[in-house]
């Protein structure tokens, strides 16, 4: 999902349920996901720290291995743990370390290339029965449903038309989507928990329909890519928007903060908790990690405010853009004052990373893909 949906001034009413709980959230106008692909993002946001500081496979469908994910965490505390997923990658990725119930929709193929499933009734009626529980009456529990549907292909739906190009149908993708969010968002609401329940809303990517001449997501760091929808609607919070910049590595330290757990001192992000209940958004910088893969080089962005320096590859070039003036980034930024502070703020941030090498695809392997579409 993207950041320019209709709460941010979209003029299409593509999703009226996400709309209206996104009417009532404190919500986070200027949200980032970890990186700009499922693998690399997800892995941060369970992880609490950019994909580049966590053992990684390096591949495209990367898989992880023992590193710290919260829901370990909360596991280990006793508060129960589950989710469910709509695509084959999650049945190997790791990402379902520390889940009691980690349950995939069924039937799904797995096609490296593409994505043909149609989910979103299937993931929600997964959900119904594992909230449906009665035993979470009375225990403490975590939930993490990923509905997929706004993806890749961007089927149609019946009943569903907002045109026939590509964001046309992406649109129908998110409208069918936000049908089946609404229906899960009813069955908590009849929940005898539900007025004890925190909902966090947010994406682990964007799309690109034709922006920096890309389609689809992946491989670089752009705003279309990785500027993110993020909302919080708790028991006793007043609507507002938060307008600094914040990112998805943050909702690790705050879901453990929610349950009234201790901060894991390895997670990088900032817990966020405070914020929503009201407490002044304190200025501070946000980190976009792409670390190299088999199929991508390495990109990482640096946001402070309105300013984002994206650096490539081996850091060798960096590029600073105004996304309050410039939200397409056309016009590179590359010498002055602030571009300066921002490159100097990288190179500081730089040196306080502890980067972990792929553990399988390495030098011969990373960026391979690439390069064989791209010889030189």
């Amino acid at each position: 999902m993207r950041a320019d949906m209709p709460w941010n001034g979209y003029p299409r009413p593509i999703a009226p349920r996400l709309t209206d709980v996104e009417s009532k959230s404190v919500s986070f106008t200027h949200a980032y996901s970890v990186s700009s692909y499922t693998s690399m993002s997800l892995g941060g946001l369970l992880g609490g720290r950019i994909p580049s500081e966590l053992t990684r496979s390096g591949y495209f469908f990367g898989t992880y291995k023992n590193d710290l994910f919260f829901p370990k965490l909360l596991q280990t505390a006793g508060i129960r743990t589950m989710g469910v997923q709509a695509h084959m990658y999650f049945k190997a990725a790791g990402f379902d370390v520390g889940f009691d119930d980690w349950k995939l929709v069924p039937g799904i193929v797995f096609d490296p290339n593409t994505d043909r499933d149609v989910t979103s009734q299937q993931s929600e009626e997964i959900a119904e029965q594992l909230l449906g529980d009665a035993a979470n009456d009375s225990r403490r529990f975590f939930f993490w449903a990923h509905f997929l549907d706004p993806h890749d292909l961007y089927m149609r739906h019946e009943g569903i038309d907002w045109g026939k190009k590509e964001r046309d149908r992406y649109d129908g993708e998110i409208t069918f989507t936000d049908r089946y969010v609404g229906k899960l968002l009813d069955f908590i609401a009849a929940r005898s928990w539900a007025p004890r329940t925190v909902i966090i809303v947010t994406s682990d990517h964007g799309e690109e329909f034709g922006e920096h001449n890309m389609t689809r997501h992946g491989f670089e760091v752009w705003e279309t890519l990785v500027h993110v929808p993020l909302m919080v609607l708790a028991p006793g919070v007043k609507a507002r928007h938060v307008d600094v910049p914040r990112s998805d590595v943050d909702l690790a330290p705050t879901i453990l903060d929610l349950f009234g757990l201790p901060p894991e001192p390895t997670f990088a992000g900032t817990s966020i908790v405070k914020e929503v209940y009201g407490a002044p958004s304190d200025p501070r910088d946000v980190v976009v990690d792409l670390p190299a893969t088999s199929d991508n080089g390495k990109r990482r962005a640096l946001i402070r405010g309105n300013l984002k320096l994206i650096c490539f590859d081996n850091d060798s070039y960096c590029r600073m853009f105004d996304v309050a003036k410039d939200p397409l980034e056309r016009d590179a930024i590359t010498k002055g004052d602030d571009f300066k502070d921002m490159r100097d703020r990288y190179n500081t941030y730089v040196k306080t990373l502890k980067e972990i090498p792929p553990y399988a695809c390495t030098a011969d392997c990373l960026n391979s893909q690439y390069r064989r579409l791209h010889p030189q």
